[in-house]
């Protein structure tokens, strides 16, 4: 379902703005895989569709702009749905994260010290099927990927209450989503619990789950 992308984020942003509340993302450890580019051929072959659980059908991210990556969260590999916990970012925010050496390691089956990394990971993963399914992707991999851990983080968010939702919030427009001509682009079905970060004039959607694994309420 598409959505005019200005005037939703208009109609939450009025709708809501008594109840933003301070919240902080928590530290994280992240997997992020090559940009679309390095993967010479295959990347010629493939577009970089992804699917997320906000997307669940996959959605087009521009290969020169956008990375993927997936997260280990809570020691659960699959989120909301049965999905990986895969989004993406971007390319310009991966190199910003990488000027800091402490927070980046290698991660796979390619080197000692990724192989050693990668080890840490899985003990983390409490599902063996999940950790299989973790392990078997890094060894159908010919490269190292890397680890890049992002600190905390102060944020402003909305919770989509059942007052919110009954009043209309039903979807909102992700404020990485690119529009079209019409200004319009794939809307983001909401689920009352779920929040909203606010990033300036825009939100994006993260579900409830996920929410409460990674940040924390400023009381």
């Amino acid at each position: 379902m598409k959505m005019n992308k200005e005037k939703t984020t208009f109609f939450i942003m009025g709708l809501a703005k008594d109840h933003i509340v301070a919240c902080v993302k928590l530290a994280l450890d992240n997997i992020v895989f090559p940009r679309w580019s390095d993967l010479g051929l295959l990347g010629m072959i493939f577009a970089q569709k992804i699917k997320t659980k906000e997307q669940p059908n996959g959605c087009d991210y521009d290969e020169a702009t956008f990375q993927v990556v997936l997260r280990v969260i809570g020691g659960k590999v699959f989120m909301t749905g049965g999905r990986p916990d895969a989004y993406t970012w971007k390319q310009d925010k991966v190199i910003r994260l990488m000027s800091n050496s402490e927070n980046i390691k290698l991660v796979g089956t390619n080197s000692a010290q990724a192989v050693i990394n990668l080890a840490d990971i899985l003990g983390t993963i409490n599902d063996q099927q999940e950790k299989k399914a973790v392990a078997d992707m890094f060894c159908s991999l010919n490269k190292d990927l890397l680890l890049i851990r992002t600190e905390a983080e102060n944020r402003r968010c909305i919770e989509v209450t059942q007052e919110l939702y009954d009043a209309g919030i039903t979807a909102c427009v992700d404020s990485w989503m690119e529009t079209d001509e019409n200004g319009e682009a794939e809307a983001t079905i909401l689920n009352v619990g779920d929040f909203l970060i606010v990033e300036g004039e825009s939100v994006y959607c993260i579900r409830r789950e996920e929410f409460l694994e990674t940040h924390s309420l400023v009381q």
